[in-house]
């Protein structure tokens, strides 16, 4: 068995365990450089392989779909109010273009493709157990739980569950394997069931809304749905008989409490993967070595369905539990509540009633009245988000992968985004339905993370963290793969009438214009990666320099500026750093540089005014204030600030510094 040539799926799959345990890759000095290593293994692969790569038509056109939603995404930073989001945007969805890519192009067959899926679920099973672990020893919980939930490993609640639930689904498709050994099965189904666990302590109320649909696609996919369905039941079993325990983390508030809460949960679900990692290997063991009785097709059926009806009832019964013995009032509580703050419940936050999504969708709708064609601009909803909300969030993106596309390259880019998807899931189906394709149950299990992903994602921000958006487009590319028809035998036959692959290069476009098309692509691609990232690592230096030698940090945040000339985040970080150190002058540069980059920002207007107020120069104190006042409307600071300048006591920048708390993503 040859493994050279997919081995660059095998690092692509090694990022995305790597980005799974290092806050879901959201950092961008994370993901920039994995970007980077994707941009230059694909590109080698394409080199490497050249004449060998196989693409169907309809392969080809979703990699040329996704490759225009990308361009697209790209040429959307001209309109953009804040152009370095733009980029930084445009530069994520490159990066999941090299993904799918990547796996499309990769000569997989069900036997690497096996050993590739099964990487990355002993992966993602390998971080779940090591939380549980981690959970069992009272080790640090706090930063790990936070508010009563799971965070780790992505620092996201949602992520994190959406991350589990995918390590389940693909450990217990790949534990009915017959091919594979009897301890190897075992474990896949303990993982499963220590990623089910750590999803239930998540306590995301989108993961239990998506959670039955999900499980019935799962199935309908699944090439053997028996097999899959008595698997199914240990994973379910083990998270519903501890999940009192589990759903008790929540209500741990001191110190104290939520180490024994987290201690108490994390020991019985350890014991219990113990449990199923025995009976889950007896099971494999026997049935190796024991003929599997021969039953009728009527006979299989029933017995299929009836296992299938006894893994859903698992759930249901699951479903009854986390929402305290009234499901269809739980239902009922959230979509009354769905358009109101989210207030707290006793027990779990499935008990919490509310959200900011409507009023997240709700502006988010009104974008692309607003702008259908292109949109506000990849990643450019925090600025349209915060003068029209109506709640006090500041969220970067609008919590719904469709919302996203488009209130964010518009009703263009969602048309490209769905048709890449559709010519995708089509050569996908071949390979799970048909049996002239490659590798029909691994397909199957391929598909499995875009299924999490596209219903979760649907109510929630997962585009943005490579952790799930790296798995679910990648692994569909290798679906994509194994979808291909099997390669002709050599007869003489004319060529059938199956879905064509090239097998010859086409005359045109002619060969040397597709080279010189691919690598000024190649040099484009490794241009608007590489500067951005080489900002990303100054703006770090400069951040971790900062109190040590502020002039020294000055400087770097100065280079970081040039070498990104589109972000607002060295002008903005520089400024405040100024600011901190009495440099007003220098301060007042820098944030108008922020401005001059990302005139919606809010942030960098206060810290002009500030610093002009500092200065003494009072007109340009108050209109920077006001400016920031008409932006930002819900920061006391601003307005006290505004109030006070030209009097005798104007509000001093450090005070005014330690008044205001940033988020992720504010402006």
């Amino acid at each position: 068995m040859a493994y050279a040539p997919v081995l660059p799926g095998f690092l692509a799959i090694a990022l995305m365990v790597l980005w799974a345990a290092e806050d879901g890759g959201y950092d961008a000095g994370t993901w920039y450089w994995g970007a980077l290593v994707l941009l230059i293994a694909t590109a080698l692969t394409a080199v490497w392989l050249g004449p060998q790569i196989r693409l169907s038509r309809g392969a080809k056109r979703a990699i040329a779909l996704f490759a225009l939603y990308v361009a697209w995404s790209y040429l959307s930073i001209s309109w953009a109010g804040a152009p370095g989001g733009a980029l930084d945007g445009s530069n994520r969805a490159l990066l999941y273009l090299l993904v799918f890519t990547l796996f499309a192009i990769l000569p997989w067959n069900a036997h690497t493709a096996l050993l590739g899926l099964l990487a990355f679920a002993l992966g993602v099973g390998t971080i779940a157990a090591v939380l549980l672990f981690r959970l069992a020893g009272a080790d640090h919980v706090k930063a790990l739980v936070i508010e009563g939930r799971l965070a780790a490993p992505t620092g996201y609640f949602n992520s994190s569950v959406a991350l589990f639930m995918i390590g389940s689904l693909v450990s217990t498709s790949l534990s009915v394997r017959r091919e594979l050994p009897a301890l190897l099965r075992g474990l896949l189904i303990a993982l499963g069931c220590a990623c089910l666990q750590l999803a239930v302590i998540g306590q995301s109320r989108g993961w239990l809304f998506t959670l039955p649909l999900v499980l019935v696609i799962a199935v309908l996919l699944s090439r053997n749905r028996f097999r899959f369905a008595v698997a199914a039941v240990i994973p379910a079993v083990a998270t519903v008989v501890p999940i009192h325990r589990l759903l008790g983390v929540f209500v741990g508030r001191t110190p104290v409490a939520l180490n024994h809460a987290a201690e108490r949960a994390g020991k019985a679900a350890l014991l219990l993967c113990v449990a199923a990692l025995v009976l889950g290997t007896a099971v494999a063991w026997a049935e190796q070595r024991v003929p599997p009785p021969r039953l009728s097709a009527r006979g299989r059926r029933t017995l299929g369905a009836s296992l299938v009806a006894l893994a859903f009832a698992l759930g249901i019964a699951g479903a009854f539990v986390a929402t305290h013995g009234d499901p269809v009032g739980f239902v009922k509580r959230q979509w009354n509540g769905f358009s109101q703050p989210e207030t707290g419940g006793a027990s779990s936050h499935f008990d919490t009633v509310g959200s900011g999504r409507y009023d997240f969708w709700r502006v988010a709708l009104d974008a692309v009245i607003a702008y259908p064609v292109g949109g506000l601009g990849q990643d450019n909803f925090a600025d349209y988000y915060i003068t029209r909300r109506r709640s006090n969030e500041e969220p970067a993106w609008p919590h719904s992968l469709e919302l996203r596309l488009l209130a964010c390259t518009g009703l263009v880019g969602f048309g490209l985004f769905v048709a890449f998807l559709v010519f995708a899931l089509i050569e996908s189906v071949r390979g799970v339905r048909f049996p002239d394709g490659l590798g029909p149950a691994p397909c199957a299990v391929a598909l499995l993370p875009l299924v999490d992903w596209l219903l979760h994602g649907s109510v929630d921000w997962f585009w943005e963290m490579p952790a799930l958006s790296g798995p679910a487009l990648g692994f569909l590319g290798m679906a994509v793969a194994l979808g291909r028809p099997a390669p002709p035998a050599a007869t003489g036959d004319a060529e059938g009438d199956q879905d064509p692959v090239e097998s010859q290069p086409r005359r045109f476009p002619p060969r040397r214009a597709l080279v010189a098309i691919g690598g000024v692509a190649l040099v484009a691609a490794a241009v608007v990666l590489s500067f951005p990232y080489l900002s990303v690592q100054e703006v770090a230096v400069a951040s971790a320099l900062g109190s040590r030698n502020p002039r020294a940090a000055l400087s770097d945040f100065a280079l970081a500026a040039r070498l990104n000339p589109l972000s607002p985040d060295p002008g903005r970080l520089g400024g405040t750093l100024a600011l901190e150190n009495g440099l007003y002058a220098e301060a007042e540069q820098r944030y108008q540089q922020a401005i001059d980059r990302e005139p919606g920002g809010w942030y960098a207007w206060f810290g002009e005014g500030l610093a002009a107020s500092a200065l003494g120069d009072e007109a340009t104190a108050a209109h920077a204030l006001r400016v920031a006042a008409q932006i930002e409307k819900q920061q006391p600071a601003i307005r006290e600030a505004l109030t006070r300048v030209g009097t005798r006591h104007p509000m001093k920048p450090v005070t005014a510094l330690r008044e205001i708390t940033l988020e992720p993503g504010t402006s």
